[in-house]
């Protein structure tokens, strides 16, 4: 962010506090412990409340959440927390929160794919209590019995309407609760170099990311195109718990049954029609392509299909995808699922995220191998084939030519950056042709201004957001999670920070995914006085530094 925002920033802190004081010295009496509030909270005071540890990315990884983090803790502090902030590279900060979830609360972003665009993933994976543990994706660790009847509930409705209205009720329980603060849906502008490549397909949730971009995009100088990101591929094994850079590229080299599609349904990609779907959605039948093969030559079969799914079965990190299916038979070029019970997302959340393995080259993997196994050559049968990798440098896929929907560029290199900045200045370069992150406002406006370049706007289903650990105290007091949200400068983080880039979110479903966003869930946005009288609610005081304690009776 440049000079001309922190300024404006330093305004609107400085208007508040000048408010807060004006506010003291009218209310003659008032207790002044809390910054000046008129909020009293707890008249006997017990412990102090621990100090908070806010795990944020560097401002190499993410200047826009970088800047967000540092403003949020010094919000934090006025609500009288001690926070100590540990900025982290991002593979380090998914290793820490995601994987470990060793953390108080952390500012990360979740992606927005577009099989994300069903509400499944926002409404049961993040929220669910059977998703707590490790590597889980509720990282907060919320359990209510009550909001998971209603994500089981959404799960087993056919009718779309009805289903609707279980995941508004369900949006609801979130924003009442609290167990993240959702902050902004970060859609924006990405770099590209319109000298350089055509065809470009930004998507919604992806922008230039998107799997119809990198198999669309065309070079126009060589047979190459050059795709910076600001983070390296930690894996390309598609049975690892994959952050976003990763499976982005993994699902070039796999395909699935169906991908999904540029308006956000499930098409037919390795399945040569729609499902036919009977016994009341228990039944879902898929013929596959005829012909078609993996990158070694050798032929993607059904039994390849069938061998698939049961590897999933035995995954230590994606079972879950597939517990619902009872059965699996074959016929032909067939292949059956018998449900256990009704799943109404089957078609975008089973069949269209499982990737189809060889069974010659996984078939002797042992099951508890899985997420370690190591393919030198990683043989899929997507439109791209692997040709090296060097890891911190480059990865190189290459077009597979006999592909039903071969991309337009022969070759595709990704290159992480230590920073969206220096991407962008490699793309002025001509080192790179695509940056798939949105630069700060002074690099879109050089881009803006240069012949060779253009900028490729999208919207995002995913957002930035801050979550607690719940597992954890004062984290798992509503009162504390309510108050730090209000403490959150969402409004500012999208006008100033980003210069008007995204929208400001309430809820773990974007309002740019129209049908399944709730618009009236309940509303935190900056207001610190709020959050003092949250705090007090809940039965905690300050001491006369203005430090938060437990009140005695807690």
């Amino acid at each position: 962010m440049g000079d001309d925002s922190k300024s404006r920033r330093t305004v609107l802190k400085g208007v508040g506090i000048a408010s807060a004081a004006g506010l003291t010295t009218s209310l003659a009496g008032c207790v002044s412990q809390n910054g000046g509030s008129d909020v009293e909270g707890a008249e006997n005071l017990g412990d102090e409340v621990p100090e908070i540890h806010l795990v944020a990315p560097t401002a190499g990884a993410n200047p826009f959440r970088n800047e967000l983090s540092d403003i949020v803790a010094d919000n934090w502090e006025e609500l009288g927390f001690e926070v100590d902030r540990e900025e982290l590279d991002f593979n380090a900060h998914v290793d820490q929160v995601v994987v470990e979830q060793n953390f108080d609360a952390s500012l990360l972003g979740w992606g927005g794919t577009p099989e994300r665009i069903d509400p499944h993933t926002f409404i049961f994976d993040m929220h669910h209590s059977s998703t707590t543990g490790e590597g889980g994706r509720n990282t907060p660790g919320w359990e209510s019995d009550e909001y998971d009847e209603l994500a089981e509930l959404q799960v087993a409705q056919v009718d779309e309407d009805e289903r609707q209205q279980t995941v508004y009720e369900a949006q609801e329980m979130i924003a009442e609760a609290q167990p993240r603060t959702y902050i902004a849906n970060e859609g924006g502008y990405e770099p590209y170099a319109s000298a350089r490549v055509t065809d470009i397909n930004p998507t919604l949730g992806e922008g230039l990311n998107s799997f119809w971009n990198l198999t669309s995009v065309t070079p126009t100088d060589d047979d190459t195109v050059r795709f910076g990101y600001p983070s390296e591929i930690i894996s390309l094994n598609p049975m690892q718990d994959l952050a976003t850079p990763d499976r982005q590229f993994v699902r070039l080299i796999y395909d699935q049954l169906y991908r999904i599609g540029e308006d956000g349904m499930p098409t037919p990609w390795l399945a040569a029609d729609d499902p036919v779907i009977e016994d009341d959605g228990m039944t879902y039948t898929v013929e596959i392509r005829d012909g078609h093969t993996f990158h070694d030559g050798e032929s993607v079969t059904i039994d390849d299909v069938e061998f698939t799914y049961e590897l999933y079965a035995d995954s230590p990190t994606y079972s879950s995808l597939v517990e619902d299916i009872d059965e699996i038979d074959t016929s032909g070029n067939e292949i059956t699922f018998h449900l256990e019970e009704q799943y109404s997302p089957f078609v975008a959340n089973v069949l269209g995220q499982v990737y189809i393995f060889p069974e010659h080259v996984w078939g002797d993997v042992d099951p508890e191998e899985l997420v370690d196994y190591e393919d030198e050559d990683w043989i899929g049968s997507g439109p791209f084939e692997f040709v090296d990798w060097e890891r911190q440098a480059e990865l190189q896929l290459s077009a597979f030519d006999d592909h039903f929907e071969a991309p337009n560029a022969d070759n595709l290199i990704r290159v992480p950056g230590s920073d969206t900045a220096q991407l962008v200045n490699d793309l002025e370069a001509g080192q790179l042709d695509m940056v798939g992150a949105v630069p700060q406002p002074t690099a879109v406006d050089r881009v803006r201004e240069d012949d060779d370049l253009d900028l490729a706007e999208f919207e995002a289903i995913g957002y930035a957001m801050i979550e607690y650990n719940m597992r954890r105290e004062p984290f798992d007091d509503r009162h504390v999670r309510r108050a730090l949200s209000y403490g959150v400068p969402k409004e500012e983080y999208v006008e100033f920070i980003r210069d008007g880039m995204g929208t400001v979110t309430h809820s773990t479903i974007s309002e740019h995914n129209e049908f399944w966003h709730n618009p009236d869930v309940e509303q935190f946005n900056e207001d610190l006085e709020a959050a003092r009288q949250e705090l007090a609610d809940g039965g905690y005081g300050w001491d006369d530094d203005g430090r938060l304690h437990y009140g005695e009776d807690q």
